[in-house]
């Protein structure tokens, strides 16, 4: 892993309607081409995804042919469903040649054993927000949405994109955070001192303590008129802005 940089985004919500923060990630792909990396995106690179078959969809043509340039000069990719994206499938990842990940997924950074998750799952106190997630990652549920034709998928994305934002409004900002206990268990479960994740989009270094032993939890912020990208190398890390 010597000079190996790891770079760690998330939440971008990339989407036809807002090319900005699309050209942000496509520069950042370019300035990284023939560079030591293994990329790792958390969840949530597109602000919803219904299925690899919707080649018509603008961001197909920009994107997957951009993180497959990226792939091909020797830089690693891999790839963690989110809530918004979690029809990526087998397609887009051959095409681009990503590591799908599941979620959760444990690293070894330079000695520290890491979990990696987009984080959703940890959201446990908006029990509205687990029974609707519980439902659309079913297996049936999948499957029967991807039966659909292209255009009644883009319409009930776009609806269950309404509900979600209007759902929101009624909810606290405590509530839609990761709880602290389930976390904290995510700890002891996957025998690690460091957790990176994405979702909450409340870009933080957070200190936790169990049984007197100190761990940390890197939360990635969401990317607007700029991104941000936590870095690993051998020298330590950084969190850097992207423009």
């Amino acid at each position: 892993m010597s000079n190996l940089k790891l770079i760690f985004i998330s939440d971008l919500h990339l989407s036809p309607s807002e090319t900005l923060k699309t050209n942000i990630f496509l520069r950042f792909l370019k300035s990284n081409i023939g560079r030591s990396i293994h990329l790792f995106i958390l969840g949530d690179l597109f602000d919803y995804w219904i299925g690899d078959d919707d080649r018509a969809n603008p961001l197909f043509s920009m994107v997957v042919p951009a993180l497959r340039e990226f792939t091909s000069t020797g830089a690693r990719l891999s790839v963690m469903h989110g809530n918004r994206d979690f029809l990526i499938g087998k397609s887009f990842s051959g095409l681009t040649r990503a590591q799908l990940l599941p979620d959760p997924f444990i690293i070894d950074i330079y000695g520290n054993r890491t979990l990696l998750s987009h984080g959703d799952q940890w959201c446990t106190d908006d029990i509205e927000y687990q029974a609707i997630r519980s439902m659309v990652r079913s297996d049936e549920w999948m499957n029967n949405f991807l039966r659909l034709t292209i255009t009644e998928r883009h319409q009930q994305a776009k609806n269950y994109r309404q509900k979600s934002e209007t759902s929101k409004e009624n909810k606290t900002t405590e509530i839609m955070d990761v709880s602290l206990s389930t976390v904290d268990q995510a700890f002891v479960t996957h025998d690690c001192h460091r957790i990176i994740h994405g979702h909450t989009h409340r870009h933080a270094h957070h200190k936790h303590f169990i049984d007197s032993q100190p761990m940390e939890r890197f939360v990635l912020s969401d990317w607007h008129e700029q991104g941000q990208a936590l870095i690993f190398s051998e020298n330590g890390y950084s969190d850097e802005c992207v423009t």
